[in-house]
This record gives C-alpha cells, structure tokens and sequence, in this order.
C-alpha cells in the first residue's frame, strides 16, 4: 500500500473514538495494532474497549513476552479469558502454564495482578495454589526457634510455612503470596487455610464448572461439543436463523478480519450494508473459528497456528456459500442473511471429505494398498498432492502468498468448487496411475536385484514413474516391455536408445495400449506428464557422446555387474 494512503488511513484511526477504533484494530497486523494502542492518549481505553476473543488473538500473534505493554492494559474480562484458554487442558489446570502467565501479568503490572487476584473464582486460586506450594503451620506449644528446623524454609509471617513444588519459581510465588499479605492480611489467610485444607478433587471441579461457565458465555465448546462442526449435513438439513447477536455484547472481529476481499464471502460483506447482519456474522464466525481450534486441538501458544484455524473456518464457509449459491452473489447474500455459517461450513466439509474418502480409500484398501512404501510410491508431484490431502485438514497447493505470482504455490484450504474439481482431478489421476502399476505385473510384487550404487536401492524407493520408464527402457533395449533393472554394465550402449523423444513415444503408446477406456487413459498420461518433462529436462545437457553416469540417473532400476 502506498506510503501516502497509510498515512491518511493512520491520520483516520487516530480521530477515532476508542470504541470505534478497537472495532477496526484486527483488520491491522498484530504489532502495527499494539502501535495504534500505545500512540493513542486513551490507550488503555481502546484496549478495554476490544473484544476478549480479539485481545487473546492479538496477545498471541504478537507474542506474550512482547505483549507485555498491552497485558498491562487488560481488564479482567479480558484476563480471566486469556488465562481460561491458556491454563487449561481439557478439565485440568496447567500449574507450569498458570506460573508462567502470573509472571508476564506480573511484569506488566503488578496492580494489575492484584485486581486480578482479588476478583479471580477463589475456588481457582486454592487449586492453582495447591498445585504450588506445600503449607504447614507453626505449632502453638513449640518455640518458632526450635519448631523452624522442621517446618519448610518459606514464611512471610512466622506463622504459615511452605515450600515450593516449583523452585525455578520460588521467587515468583513469594512476590504473589507477599503482594495479597501486604493488601489484605484477612484474605491471605483465608487463602492458605483454603490451600491447607480444601479437597483437592471438589475444588478442582467447583473451578472447572466456573472455568467452562466463562467459555459458554464465549461460545467456546468442549471438545465433543466442538466435533460436532464435522458431522455431515445435506441441504434438506439447513435451517434458517432464529436469533440475533446480543446487542450488549462488542461483536468479535478477529475471524471476519481474515475473509479475503476476493473470496465470495468477502465480496458479500463489501456490498452488506446492515450492521446488524455484519455483527451477527462476526459472531457467527467468532464462534465457528473456536470450535475449530478446539476440535482440531489447536495450540493456543500459537498465533499462527490460531491464525490458520480461523482462515480455515473462514475457507469453508466460503466454500459453502459457493456451493449453496452457485457463486451469485446475491444468492450468497441471501444465505449470509438465513444460513448459518457452521452449516455453510459442515456442507463445505462433507464435499471435502467425499474427495479425501476416495483417496483413503486407494491407500487403505485399493492399488497403494499394495505397494511396498505407501503412498511413497507415487512420483514427486502426486505425492505431494496426496499428502495434503490426506492431511487431517485437507489442503491443496494454491495461491501464491500474498499475491506473489513469482513466488512458488502455497499450502492453501479448500475455498471453491474450483479446489472441489481439482482435488477429484489429483484423485482420478492417481487412481488411474493404479492401471499402468497394474499393467505392469507390479501388484504381485517386484523383487528385483537391485544396484546398491544406483539411485534406486530398495523396493521402497521404486515409484510408479521408476516402474514405467525402466519398462520402457527395456523394451527400447531388449524389446521386453518390463520393468526388470537394466544392467549397469550396459549403460553405455542403453543410453543412446533411451533419449526423451523416444521415451515419450514409447511411454505414450504403450499406456494406450494396455488402457483401452479413453478418460483413464488421458488420466494415466497426466499422471506421467510430469515425469517424462523431469526426464527430458534433467537428460537434457546429455547425448550419446557425452553420457550421465548411471549412477546418478533417478529414473531406472539398475542391476549391477555380475
């Protein structure tokens, strides 16, 4: 973006009301957001003013130990959802986690800290206590001389006694316990009469129920609730909208902040002129992005494993929309405002899954099922197709990042019927790469004698590709289409009939001979497209005057002297 429009739009942010602002921040990169915070006189105002959920994501891309200053402006909402997602896994208290963060708020402000110990769920505070520290008290009829010599080293006030289950951060707990000491006497007693004495198992629970309270309240699921996105839905289960967004309640921005203005869902909201509609989806979203995170149990240490989360629930839907609109915008306008997303988003899902099925399919129980080395016995390119496919999240090689047409492609979601088509297209060329395997006697298993100088040293590492061109090779050579190892010690007089014009038309006559269906058929020849352009362009810089050795040829089985 041009320097003087980033100045003008720096100049508009700055006039706008807190409130307004912290609406607007996470359309922002995350340390540009903590700029804008920190430059405004009314910092800790817009801080408070952003939503829980976009100050968590904010926290986390930024980096915690670098977020220190905009943690130093939290509110207690905001805390307590910051610790709700961070201390916690699956119903229990992570202790470590727990030291670790009261060590950032700390840092950041010890007031803060305070406020937050004073209006945290005390049933919290005497489990995450608990799993601190040991306490003893001082006995009444024995001299606190004598009486120190058994009791653990750690006192503030002679009169409770601990010891820390955690010595890297001894220091840390001695600052919390004396920072509630000096504030509050009744209260840091109470405390550790509680830390004492309190069963561990029903305090732990009152602190989950509190815990997951604060999550419902957030739309954030259990992890069973969270599967649920998935289960697959057909069009004859949508059902419209029968609620609106809380109107009390700030709408979360960060998930409608990651929709591409390109992809169908962004062009909807650009033309979208109810705020009412845009709010509702932002929670929509919101919501659908968390259920995804947990379901997919996603690092919340991570921000850019969040961010991936959210731009994958943001793919779907689109694709969804695409799928339920037939791409017209004012059909997918329409659905924005009857739809839910989650179901725009579990549609998308069972097309996806139906694509990945059939690829699971050939590698569980079809022709991959038969090969020594999986799925590694497809050629580069296919490979690595159906690695992202069978991914836990099936992805694609897509757009160029940031719009870079220089760049190589990226890893990228399934966002359109287009992703749709040319995931079934990977699918059907890799079955019909099955037919030439087939073809070539290789499902009863090839066991050949293989050169341990050459490229190709174990049936593991023979791909479908290595299986043709060495058939090829052999029947240019001895006039034997098969794939048994070319001896080594002929190569010289090998090379100069294998040159790429003839391995292409060999290749190509022989898969039309042996596939008679003509769709497979151009399947199976651009399953091979690939790997004969490898092999015309890496023999290239050779001719029959000046031969590769053979023992840096990638393409054949060798076989080596006797």
């Amino acid at each position: 973006m041009p320097a003087d429009i980033l100045n003008l739009n720096d100049k508009r942010l700055a006039r706008l009301p807190a409130a307004q602002l912290a609406r607007e921040l996470m359309n922002l990169p995350a340390k540009r957001r903590l700029e804008v915070i920190l430059d405004r006189p009314d910092a800790e105002a817009v801080a408070t003013a952003m939503d829980a959920t976009d100050f968590f994501f904010t926290m986390q891309e930024i980096g915690p130990d670098d977020a220190l200053p905009l943690l130093a402006l939290a509110n207690r909402e905001q805390v307590d959802h910051l610790f709700d997602l961070e201390w916690w896994k699956k119903d229990e208290v992570e202790p470590a986690k727990a030291l670790r963060w009261l060590d950032r708020l700390s840092r950041a402000s010890d007031p803060k800290l305070l406020e937050w110990i004073y209006h945290a769920d005390f049933e919290l505070l005497i489990l995450i206590f608990k799993k601190w520290i040991t306490v003893e008290v001082a006995p009444e009829d024995i001299d606190l001389v004598e009486s120190k010599q058994s009791l653990p080293e750690r006192t503030i006030d002679d009169y409770f006694f601990w010891e820390s289950r955690y010595p890297q951060y001894d220091e840390l707990i001695l600052h919390v316990l004396t920072l509630i000491f000096e504030a509050n006497y009744s209260f840091y007693k109470e405390l550790m009469n509680h830390v004492i004495s309190a069963p561990a198992v029903e305090i732990e629970e009152l602190a989950n129920q509190f815990h997951q309270a604060r999550l419902s309240e957030k739309a954030i699921p259990d992890y069973y609730d969270a599967l649920e996105i998935y289960r697959n839905i057909n069009r004859g289960e949508l059902t419209p909208k029968l609620s609106t967004h809380p109107e009390e309640q700030v709408a979360p921005s960060f998930a409608l902040a990651l929709v591409p203005e390109s992809d169908l869902l962004g062009r909807v909201l650009g033309e979208l002129d109810r705020s009412d509609l845009v709010d509702m989806l932002q929670f929509e979203l919101a919501a659908l992005s968390s259920k995804v995170i947990v379901a997919d149990q996603v690092s919340t240490e991570s921000g850019e494993a969040m961010r991936r989360a959210v731009e994958k629930a943001a793919a779907y839907v689109n694709l969804g929309l695409e799928i339920v609109s037939g791409g017209k915008i004012e059909e997918a306008g329409r659905a924005v405002e009857n739809l839910y997303a989650e179901h725009l988003f579990r549609i998308a899902h069972s097309e996806i899954a139906k694509v990945a099925g059939r690829l699971r399919a050939l590698v569980k129980s079809g022709w991959i099922a038969q090969c020594p080395s999986g799925t590694k016995c497809l050629d580069e390119e296919w490979f690595e197709a159906a690695e992202l496919l069978l991914a836990r999240t099936p992805k694609l090689l897509g757009r160029n990042p940031e719009g870079d047409r220089e760049a190589p492609p990226a890893e990228d979601f399934f966002r359109s019927p287009k992703d749709l088509a040319t995931a079934t297209r990977i699918v059907d060329v890799i079955a019909a790469a099955g037919l030439l395997y087939t073809a070539l006697g290789a499902e009863g298993g090839i066991q050949p004698r293989l050169w341990s100088q050459g490229q190709i040293t174990s049936t593991e590492d023979v791909t479908v590709g290595v299986l043709v061109l060495t058939a090829a090779a052999r029947f240019l050579y001895s006039g034997k289409h098969v794939p048994e190892p070319l001896p080594a010690a002929e190569w010289e007089s090998i090379f100069p009939l294998i040159q790429p014009p003839e391995m292409d038309r060999t290749v190509m006559d022989w898969v039309y001979r042996v596939i008679a269906d003509q769709q497979k058929r151009e399947q199976a020849a651009a399953y091979l497209t690939p790997v004969l352009r490898d092999y015309e362009e890496e023999m290239r810089p050779f001719s029959p005057q000046n031969q590769p050795e053979p023992q840096i040829v990638r393409f054949f089985m060798f076989e080596g002297p006797e």
